[in-house]
């Protein structure tokens, strides 16, 4: 039985509601700006394990950084700089 609700688990939350979720976004946004987005996966997988009491190691760390900077470079389109593109 635990293996069964698992199973369901994964299916419906995991899978199913997350690919509703990823549709509305694209939707919402449009598939390039949600596209964008796919990089914060693990750091949000770096924040629930600090939730869940797991060890936070300096590569996790620096990789949750280095993820979140790429994001606000990628979204940054160069205001106040002069470039009127």
């Amino acid at each position: 039985m635990t293996y069964l609700l698992n199973i369901l688990y994964l299916g419906l939350g995991a899978s199913a509601l997350c690919f509703v979720t990823w549709n509305l976004a694209v939707k919402v946004l449009g598939a390039v700006k949600t596209s964008v987005y796919i990089y914060m996966v693990p750091v949000i997988t770096v924040v629930t394990s600090v939730l869940l009491k797991e060890p936070v190691t300096w590569v996790s760390v620096m990789g949750t950084v280095l993820a979140v900077a790429g994001l606000f470079l990628s979204e940054y389109n160069g205001k106040g700089s002069g470039n009127s593109e």
